[in-house]
């Protein structure tokens, strides 16, 4: 709280009138939908059955050991990032696109304390979040005390891994990263998308924010791949043709993260075969 205080005065201070009013708008228009989810999410629930099922992650790598992440921690141990508005929205969406009867499944890369994954699971999706540093697990903090190793496990996702479901490989309708891809070092990216596009059911999205931002810590720097989105952009296509990139219909704060400064999202719907 004195943090933001501090932040603030400075920004005005300083002429900066449109970040604060950016920032106060947000925190307004997101408490707004926190109020809101508690009337809409019972409609959305009725009638559905919660899914069942077991997931395991299989993987040599169960912790990305090497990654600043893990080694000096920041994001990874008070982070737990969701967004109401964007919830709502793509369970609405894919409900549509992929029928309202089906089973819809939701992977977050990058997943902090979780709570993503909790908001859809409460839809009644099938949902499962992966993180690289196993601080969260360890002290069971925000929602790994309820879900670690059913549906939030350790991986580092810059290394092969499968999700199973009932002992089978599964794939997602949707997969999030939420500011998590600068984090990985460039020459390891292939593999990461390497994984989601293996994770991602035909039809289905990929969605990711990123930032183009030094992010230093304990004197380490966290933010490994500082691309544009335009540079983003031409990496993806150039490797990945089975992704291809869409307008979700959500402006900049309706993403579970975002950066005003230097907004920055991945949106891909991968091709059905």
């Amino acid at each position: 709280m004195w943090e933001n205080a501090v932040k603030t005065v400075k920004f005005l201070c300083t002429g900066q009138w449109r970040r604060v009013w950016n920032e106060v708008h947000v925190r307004l228009y997101r408490a707004t939908w926190a109020v809101l989810w508690y009337f809409i999410m019972p409609f959305r629930r009725s009638g559905r059955v919660a899914p069942a099922g077991t997931f395991t992650r299989e993987t040599e790598y169960p912790v990305a050991f090497a990654s600043p992440d893990h080694i000096a921690p920041k994001g990874t141990a008070v982070n737990n990032s969701t967004n109401k508005k964007f919830v709502l929205h793509f369970d609405a969406k894919l409900r549509r696109e992929m029928g309202g009867n089906a089973t819809l499944r939701m992977m977050d890369l990058g997943c902090a304390g979780g709570q993503t994954v909790a908001d859809f699971m409460t839809l009644c999706w099938q949902g499962v979040g992966l993180e690289g540093s196993d601080f969260s697990l360890k002290f069971r903090r925000a929602n790994w005390a309820q879900l670690a190793n059913t549906h939030l496990f350790t991986c580092d996702i810059t290394q092969p891994y499968q999700i199973k479901l009932d002992g089978r490989p599964v794939q997602f309708h949707l997969i999030t990263a939420w500011e998590v891809m600068e984090h990985i070092a460039t020459p390891d990216l292939a593999a990461v998308f390497d994984n989601i596009v293996r994770h991602l059911h035909p039809g289905g999205y990929f969605i990711a924010s990123t930032t183009e931002t030094s992010d230093i810590h304990m004197g380490l720097e966290l933010h490994q791949t500082r691309w544009t989105n335009a540079e983003w952009r031409k990496w993806v296509e150039q490797r990945y043709p089975d992704l291809e990139f869409v307008d979700v219909g959500l402006k900049i704060y309706q993403f579970v993260r975002y950066n005003f400064l230097h907004p920055s999202f991945l949106l891909y719907r991968k091709k059905s075969s």
